[in-house]
């Protein structure tokens, strides 16, 4: 059968539902925000109530604000990076993992990845330590934890601060070590294509309460949350959270781990589907001490059979999103976006693995594991697209 890409009928015709879903609770949650009158992060709102259920869930102080990426300027502050200090940042990641290490003046170093998990290769990061390095973030990308034993033992032998980026996942541990449990910082954000969505937002949370009491400050134009005085103990800026995405946060926190296993168990689904149609092996499987996964994105590699031909990454994006099964390439190493490419500081690290990765898997969105065709129909897809393997090449010349 001809691929949908060469107008063939597409595998799937029926758009998957949006996300974030849009419900009766999550209604609820915004008419409430409405009705209390409290429309600020000032004490008493939702955003306060959203502050002490991730404080119960990940017993650390927590602060939300305004978006993930400010949440991760907020932690290199509150610990301490500044001007002149080095960052270790896995290539692999939003631009964002870096471009808060240069907002707050220091110097983001890329690090490459570990082929078998596309988080950040521990041993790679050790030989990039210099004497000017103060911290490093391990990004846990798709919803896959990054290897919290080895950063962490890494970070102690040279003193440095580790803040996890864990945009992509709430709930993923490592060798049962939940995220955000065992660093110095972890910050989580509430985008709209979060699992915890709230149309923007994001919160950090710190073990050391000073950095916290910090953070706190530098968050509310450096003064204490609640006063109305001017007693601004610190240059801060306005990174509060809005009210309304707090509370739409608080009401995705009540079916997430409903939502978490309809994930677990489509992603094994697909994996499945694809050893019976005898294309195992495409998926990025969880790393044997990933205790869990959270399923952010399904991770599809380019079969040998095409790689070897000269078939990219976004021409398999491309042939699936035809055939109804929306697909967009991986994160490209983040120095090479236009606002690093001339930076000699970042530019002379190679990441070649990230690189590979970029060109070679695409990703598959969270919210596509809640529809319970989603394996049978992806797996069918991708069957189709491989055995035309030709046919791709051609479409990729044109």
């Amino acid at each position: 059968m001809p691929l949908a890409l060469l107008g063939g009928p597409p595998t799937r015709t029926r758009p998957f539902a949006p996300w974030p879903s849009v419900n009766t609770a999550t209604r609820k949650a915004l008419v409430a925000a409405h009705d209390s009158g409290m429309w600020w992060q000032n004490g008493g709102s939702a955003a306060e109530e959203l502050e002490a259920w991730l404080e119960t869930e990940f017993g650390r102080r927590a602060i939300a604000v305004s978006s993930g990426t400010t949440a991760l300027e907020l932690a290199l502050v509150a610990l301490g990076v500044g001007r002149g200090d080095e960052v270790l940042v896995p290539a692999c990641t939003f631009v964002s993992s870096a471009a808060a290490v240069s907002a707050c003046g220091a110097v983001p170093i890329p690090v490459d990845i570990d082929p078998a998990t596309f988080t950040l290769d521990t041993g790679v990061a050790e030989a990039a330590v210099t004497s000017r390095t103060r911290a490093i973030i391990p990004v846990h990308l798709a919803g896959h934890p990054a290897d919290l034993a080895a950063t962490t033992a890494l970070a102690r032998r040279h003193h440095l601060a580790v803040i996890e980026d864990a945009a992509q996942t709430v709930a993923a541990s490592w060798a049962g070590t939940r995220v955000g449990t065992a660093t110095d910082a972890t910050v989580l954000s509430f985008q709209a294509a979060k699992l915890l969505p709230g149309g923007d937002g994001g919160a950090l949370l710190l073990r050391d309460e000073q950095a916290a009491r910090r953070a706190e400050l530098l968050a509310n134009c450096g003064r204490p949350r609640g006063s109305s005085t001017y007693d601004h103990e610190l240059l801060g800026t306005n990174a509060r959270i809005s009210v309304f995405a707090a509370a739409l946060v608080l009401a995705h926190t009540r079916t997430y781990e409903h939502m978490w296993r309809a994930r677990e168990g489509q992603w094994h689904a697909l994996a499945k589907a694809l050893v019976g149609l005898g294309n195992g092996g495409l998926l990025a499987e969880p790393h044997p001490e990933a205790t869990r996964h959270d399923h952010y994105a399904v991770l599809v590699r380019l079969p040998a059979s095409l790689t070897e031909r000269g078939v990219h990454a976004s021409t398999l994006a491309a042939a699936l999103t035809a055939e109804g099964i929306p697909a967009r390439t991986l994160f490209p190493p983040w120095q090479t976006a236009p606002a690093y490419r001339d930076d000699p500081q970042v530019n002379v690290v190679p990441t070649p693995r990230a690189a590979e990765a970029a060109a070679t898997t695409v990703a598959l969105s969270h919210q596509l594991l809640l529809d319970p065709y989603f394996p049978t129909q992806t797996a069918s897809a991708l069957t189709k697209i491989i055995t035309a393997g030709g046919d791709l090449i051609s479409w990729q010349q044109i």
